[in-house]
């Protein structure tokens, strides 16, 4: 199959987990976040980048979400506030931005 050289703008980033409940048993989680498609020189320069911080750079991507819900069920609609909400669990930017960067990326296929 040929390669079509087609510039994508945007990457629906799939993000599988567990974060600790209070009571410290798992707890599982899946969303998606919407996000900018960088090429590899904009990744480049992201990843040079000696001031920059893993929470940055998924604040930088991120444009949306699906699967977002409050305590209630509810879905949580997507803003900056909402966002900087959910980066403050630890381990998340991290686990976002490895998501971000394996799909991105193009793979080999047999």
């Amino acid at each position: 199959m040929a390669f079509k050289l087609v510039k994508l703008n945007k990457l629906p980033v799939l993000v599988k987990g567990a974060l600790p409940g209070e009571d410290g048993k798992p707890q599982n989680f899946e969303f998606t976040l919407n996000c900018k498609r960088l090429t590899q020189g904009e990744i480049d320069i992201v990843m040079k980048d000696k001031k920059g911080e893993v929470k940055g750079f998924v604040q930088k991507v991120a444009e949306g979400w699906d699967g977002m819900l409050d305590a209630d069920g509810n879905p949580v609609p997507f803003g900056r506030e909402q966002l900087d909400e959910l980066l403050d669990n630890a381990g998340l930017p991290v686990m976002i931005l490895h998501s971000y960067m394996e799909q991105v990326s193009a793979v080999a296929k047999n």
